[in-house]
């Protein structure tokens, strides 16, 4: 059966792209959680005259994308004091929660789930890279410093 993707997914494509799935993955999956539309007649031209919107729709959330990277690149780095033992082993762990609530502290909206860590809850002090990813296609590393308390 063939469909258009009404929203990006992964595996599948991106959003307009004409694909064949098997009929079943199509109604029971794709319908219903409208990610995809038959591939009719009606539906084709439905989503021609949309296309534009959409284009514009995506490179309009593109360029706030990078103004967010570039506010991101005015920091060198940012630290977090945290409570630790003697050998540098911190008492609880530093996540990604933790984080955006120190960038948000200092005046850059960010939400934790643009943020990422290469391994995880960060448990000792040192210097580590996140990655602030606020889309797909745009993402810049930034330092992290955790210092005993």
């Amino acid at each position: 059966m063939k469909v258009i993707l009404i929203t990006a997914f992964r595996n599948l494509g991106k959003v307009g792209d004409l694909i064949k799935v098997k009929s079943g993955y199509a109604r029971n999956f794709l319908f219903p959680k409208e990610i995809a539309l038959p591939a009719i007649k009606k539906n084709i031209e439905y989503f021609e005259s949309r296309k534009k919107f959409l284009e514009d729709k995506k490179i309009k959330k593109l360029k706030i994308a990078h103004s967010r990277i570039k506010e991101i690149k005015k920091i060198k780095f940012i630290k977090i004091f945290a409570k630790s033992g003697d050998k540098g082993k911190l008492f609880g762990s530093i996540n990604t929660r933790d984080i955006s609530k120190k960038l948000n502290e200092i005046g850059f909206k960010v939400h934790k789930s643009e943020l990422k860590l290469e391994n995880g809850k960060l448990r000792s002090i040192g210097e580590y890279f996140v990655l602030f990813q606020p889309h797909t296609d745009v993402y810049i590393n930034f330092k992290l410093i955790i210092l005993p308390k």
